[in-house]
């Protein structure tokens, strides 16, 4: 008798994510990639290939084909479509991570969050509306048009989930509302 193991879709995609980490990692030793230092300052819309490390900041929308890792120092404020995004500062906006986000202790998120995956490191900070899901939305950031400012909202810019202003039912928040009602 014969067994064959079959890989899952997750291990699938695990093995991708490693593989991507790997190049994206390679390119960098390799000197490929982009460095935005510490002492730079940018407002703007960017398009990168390739791995890009923020050791400075960044106001605008960013559209990269590899990995976005923001250094301790580093400051993100606008959008991010990535394949892989890596927060060790902060980031302030909406991000749409292909593969997927890290945020690591010490780091500060603030906005939405639309990943495959996503870890979050214990004393990190992360105020955000959270989609996980191998499902990507059909919207994704697009730097082709000239005529959308970072401080304009455009139906290609928002990458945040739309929902109800209403707790989900049986929630906690949704019990302790309806208890406050019927006090009233």
């Amino acid at each position: 008798m014969l067994l064959v193991r079959t890989e899952t879709r997750k291990e699938r995609v695990m093995a991708k994510i490693e593989k991507d980490r790997a190049e994206n990692s390679r390119q960098m030793r390799s000197g490929d990639g982009s460095f935005i230092a510490a002492e730079c300052h940018l407002e703007g819309d960017f398009k990168f290939s390739g791995p890009l490390t923020v050791a400075g900041s960044l106001k605008g929308r960013i559209k990269s084909d590899g990995m976005v890792i923001i250094e301790t120092q580093g400051m993100i404020e606008g959008i991010i479509d990535a394949a892989i995004v890596i927060v060790h500062g902060k980031l302030n906006g909406s991000v749409l991570a292909t593969d997927s986000m890290e945020i690591w202790t010490g780091s500060n998120v603030r906005g939405s969050v639309h990943a495959r995956s996503i870890r979050v490191d214990e004393g990190s900070l992360l105020t955000a509306d959270l989609t996980i899901s191998e499902v990507l939305p059909e919207q994704r950031l697009d730097l082709s048009s000239d005529t959308a400012s970072p401080d304009q909202e455009s139906p290609q810019q928002s990458l945040a989930p739309q929902r109800s202003s209403s707790p989900l039912p049986g929630s906690n928040l949704a019990r302790r509302l309806a208890a406050m009602n019927e006090n009233q």
